[in-house]
This record gives C-alpha cells, structure tokens and sequence, in this order.
C-alpha cells in the first residue's frame, strides 16, 4: 500500500476496473490509499473509508514530506498553508487580474496549498497538479466551523448545501456539475470540517445517529430507502434527486399541503439521523 493524491480536478471512482458503474467523486488535492493495480487502474481506499477503483492517471506519487504536509488537519490553522475551496467552481489565474488566462478550474472541496499571504484581494496558490497561479481570496476556506455554536454550525452546513440548488443528479457526484444525494449531504457536512458515511445510510464508526422524529432540527439528515436528504425546518427538506420530476438538487416537504410535498418519499421516511447532542441548539 502506498499514499497518492489526485491531480484532475475530479476524478470518478468504479466499482470495478472496467470502469463501467460509478460509485464516488473524488476531488483533486485528495489523498487516497492504493491496494492494488490491474491494468491502468488502481484499486483504492478514501480517507474517509470508501473503496474503489481509479484511474491510474488521474494520481501522481508524493514523498514523505508532502504526505506529511497533507495529513496536517486540513481545517485547522495550518502554518503549512493547506486550504479548502469553497466556492461552487473556481479558476486559477495565471495572473492576479480577472482577464488572466485561466490555468485550471477547481470545484469547491478541492485542496490547495497557500503560497505567501493575500495581497489586494488575491491569494497565490499551489494545486495538486503542481499548478501555480492565483485565485481570490475570498474563494479559500481556511478553518473550519467545528468551534462554533451549534446553530451556526447547523446554518453552515444548509448553506453549503443550498449551494447546490439547480445542479443536476449525478450518480456518484460530489460537485456542483453533478451530485447525488449522498453526495450533497457528505459534502454539506465535510466543508463544516464533519465527515460523515457517504451512502444514504448511518453506518457505525461515523457519527450520524438516529434520533427520534421529534429531536429533528435543521441540518439533520432525513433517510428514506435508498436516499437522504437534509432538513430544512418547517417541514421542508433540501435534496438531490433522480426522478425525472427535477433531475437535480431541489427542495421538497413532508408537509402534505404543501406545493413541493413529496408523498413517495413522506410515505416512506425510515430514519432520522443528527451529529448533535440532542441538548444542543
């Protein structure tokens, strides 16, 4: 076994090497674990427990050092300048001014390293692919919401997730070209500095647990056969969805007068799941 990082903005992870179902989205600055080669395809292990096969090419190899740098607790104030993006897309200037070539365009999640400090609203970047370039400040997410109240941390992770609103289903996806539901609300959740399981199910080890209907609050997640969904409040919850009624992140309700409710999934609600203590607001 040993350590890579991917390079492509995104990279799709198979449940096989032919490369035929997807099963996850994998971002670029992103180190995996590989067990295996077959082909031109490595069989993997995520840092949060998802296994896999991807694309040979879609890695390079690093070093002790910059394995170490990575492994630093990338929500944490990090002296080592690694940051998160946390805008939908964001390109990579090849100069610090908005009619600059662009060099690459990264989707939000994605890790990069902080070259020096801002300067006149621009940050000086380092991706995984070893792209050097510029991109707003505003765009680099440097800690994360873990220290906060639990409301604020709540309104983060709907904030994140509202963002995808409009961006169409995609089995497997994680970004705002396409996700799915799992997807949506493991990414809602990560850019909190929370990791949670990344199918629509709580599995031991994470730290979603079920919760009585009546403890739900905002944030927390909604699960259905097969599909998860985060509430919204007021009955309403924020979702993204394969029928073909929206092919996309929307919001529906469990409330049946309302205009968006959904009874084939109302009728079939299995469990509700929480991060939070259930003294916390």
């Amino acid at each position: 076994m040993h350590t890579v990082i991917v390079t492509l903005p995104n990279a799709f992870l198979y449940e096989t090497p032919s490369a035929e179902t997807v099963s996850d989205e994998v971002l670029s600055g992103w180190m995996v674990t590989v067990q295996k080669r077959q082909g031109d395809f490595l069989e993997i292990t995520t840092d949060y427990g998802y296994k896999g096969w991807m694309e040979a090419s879609a890695v390079r190899s690093i070093g002790p050092e910059e394995c170490r740098c990575q492994n630093y607790d990338k929500f944490s104030e990090n002296p080592m300048g690694l940051s998160v993006l946390c805008r939908g897309m964001t390109d990579v200037l090849k100069e610090p001014e908005v009619q600059s070539a662009v060099l690459s365009t990264l989707f939000m999640g994605s890790h990069v390293f902080a070259l020096g400090r801002p300067r006149d609203g621009w940050q000086k970047i380092k991706t995984a692919e070893k792209i050097c370039g510029y991109v707003p400040a505003v765009s680099l997410l440097y800690s994360d919401m873990r220290s906060a109240p639990c409301s604020e941390i709540r309104q983060s992770i709907l904030h994140y997730a509202k963002s995808y609103l409009g961006v169409q289903y995609r089995w497997g996806g994680k970004t705002h070209a396409g996700i799915d539901c799992s997807g949506l609300a493991f990414m809602s959740y990560y850019m909190c500095g929370i990791i949670i399981y990344r199918d629509a199910v709580m599995m031991e080890g994470y730290p979603v647990r079920k919760i009585p209907l009546s403890q739900l609050q905002p944030a927390d997640l909604l699960y259905f056969p097969g599909h998860v969904a985060l509430y919204l409040g007021h009955g309403d919850y924020i979702h993204s969805t394969g029928n073909l009624s929206a092919f996309g992140c929307t919001i529906n309700s469990l409330n049946p007068y309302s205009p968006v409710y959904r009874k084939d999934l109302a009728e079939n609600l299995t469990a509700v799941g929480s991060v939070f203590c259930t003294s916390e607001k």
